[in-house]
């Protein structure tokens, strides 16, 4: 995202803001807006920014300004601007000289004009920046939805995502052969990837890669089937990737794999429709999920939902069982034994659903989580997953459908769960509710690593089907432990 300059604010501030004499506004970008009297504020930058000061504390010699402008150099600011008035009524020679000598950018700002006025005009100019930055990436978005929606969906999309990144964009069969590219012209830069495609298939379906080539950066994503990938997706630009653009190669990457595998025997197009539906949101683009669900006429992602994740013999027996009893749910193959599905917050009871598991396959283990936003769906999915690989067969953890997202009465059904946790969790919740949810005094206390104890909470509250940052939940449960003689 492209932040304001120093020319920038200087051609939107006008007089307010001037280079001084024999200065030029330069190019540089600016990363924030400091105020500061102190005649050493380094501590207080972090590189960047464009420094207001009146002076006050400014030497007067040509040692000292220097020794003060070789600072703010050495610490990356990228401009100084004096405000005239109230200490002094011109720019200073020594401070002149030294900002020559060193290279710093000085900027003066007339009186009377206020300070206030020129961090005023930074922000705005970084807000219209961000709801620029904002529209572009839901344009993007947009784009490539209706791209996968059309006649030529291959063509389209690499259109698409080749105008939006300024990049060549190319399809590949499973093989690793070029399918399609975009422009036309960049049919020899996208043959000599192949090598790398061959080497990326042979190292799994879930594998991405990117390198450098002679003329920029290439990043390579598998088209998503089942043990192996339905294709792959190469772009390649001049210059790397930021996270932004990088996010629409992976929403054109879920959209191609919808077109990938509609020839697919083991699942109907309806079946992928929902698939890439969960991707997406899997991948945080909400609004892509709703447009490509509307557009396949799948389910589309409600505002709140649990993930559910089952493991057994069969994941399309395990799918069609679900589907049964909640055909709203968004089903997501794995593979041919695991799936995991965005459930609805207002699902049926979980009763029913135990029993048609059980009778389908009496081995299968599943966990559903607690409602959250659809937002945190790939987080708790995550969470999630790793549970169930913790499980043994035939243990179903299905949270019950009346407990509030959040808390309600805990004890109940906490009192079972406790029992499951295994030591090393259960010595993970005592140390942290011992020391009242402060991470840093548990996992000193526990000899284990922050993240460490984090993980393992997580997988606590997941088993437990509650939220340990509610203090009431928090307050019974260290009760019910005690009672149990956990703790």
């Amino acid at each position: 995202m492209t932040v304001p300059t120093v020319a920038s604010l200087c051609r939107v501030l006008g007089t307010d803001l001037a280079p001084a004499e024999g200065f030029a506004a330069s190019g540089r970008e600016v990363s924030a807006v400091h105020i500061s009297e102190l005649l050493d504020p380094t501590g207080y930058l972090n590189g960047g920014e464009l420094l207001l000061t009146t002076g006050l504390s400014l030497p007067r010699n040509k040692l000292g300004c220097e020794r003060y402008v070789g600072r703010l150099v050495e610490a990356e600011l990228t401009a100084l601007a004096l405000g005239l008035g109230p200490v002094h009524a011109e720019v200073p020679a020594p401070l002149l000289a030294a900002c020559r000598k060193l290279g710093l950018c000085l900027l003066t700002v007339p009186p009377p004009t206020p300070f206030l006025r020129i961090t005023k005009a930074y922000w705005a100019a970084v807000s219209r920046t961000a709801e620029q930055h904002l529209k572009d990436v839901l344009a993007t978005q947009r784009a490539l939805v209706d791209a996968a929606a059309s006649a030529d969906p291959v063509a389209t999309v690499l259109r698409t995502l080749g105008r939006s990144l300024d990049a060549w964009a190319a399809a590949y069969t499973p093989g690793g052969e070029v399918d399609q590219v975009f422009p036309a012209g960049a049919a020899e830069q996208a043959e000599r990837v192949r090598g790398e495609i061959v080497r990326l298939e042979g190292a799994g379906a879930h594998s991405a890669a990117s390198f450098a080539t002679g003329s920029g950066a290439v990043i390579v994503f598998p088209l998503a089937g089942h043990e192996r990938a339905a294709g792959f997706l190469a772009v390649g630009t001049s210059t790397p990737l930021d996270p932004t653009r990088r996010r629409a190669v992976l929403t054109a990457s879920a959209l191609l794999s919808l077109d990938a595998v509609r020839g697919s025997r083991a699942e109907s197009v309806a079946d992928e429709g929902q698939r890439c539906v969960g991707l997406l949101v899997g991948f945080g683009h909400l609004d892509a999920a709703r447009r490509l669900a509307g557009a396949v006429r799948a389910p589309s992602p409600p505002d709140h939902v649990r993930v559910l994740a089952v493991r057994g013999r069969a994941s399309d027996i395990l799918i069609g069982v679900v589907r049964r009893w909640c055909p709203e749910a968004i089903a997501v193959r794995k593979d041919d034994r695991a799936a995991w599905f965005l459930v609805p917050a207002d699902h049926p009871p979980t009763a029913c659903l135990e029993d048609a598991v059980r009778r389908a396959d009496a081995d299968a283990a599943a966990v559903l989580t607690e409602v959250v936003p659809v937002g945190r769906a790939p987080a708790v999915r995550a969470v999630a997953a790793a549970t169930l690989a913790d499980l043994a067969p035939g243990t179903r953890l299905l949270a019950h459908p009346s407990a509030r997202p959040y808390g309600g009465d805990p004890v109940a059904r906490m009192a079972a769960a406790c029992d499951r946790l295994t030591d090393v969790l259960r010595q993970a919740l005592v140390g942290y509710l011992r020391h009242h949810g402060q991470w840093e005094a548990a996992s000193r206390a526990l000899g284990v690593h922050r993240n460490t104890l984090r993980h393992r909470v997580s997988r606590c509250q997941t088993l437990l089907g509650v939220d340990l940052t509610d203090p009431d939940v928090t307050a019974e449960l260290w009760l019910l432990l005690r009672r149990r003689g956990m703790v």
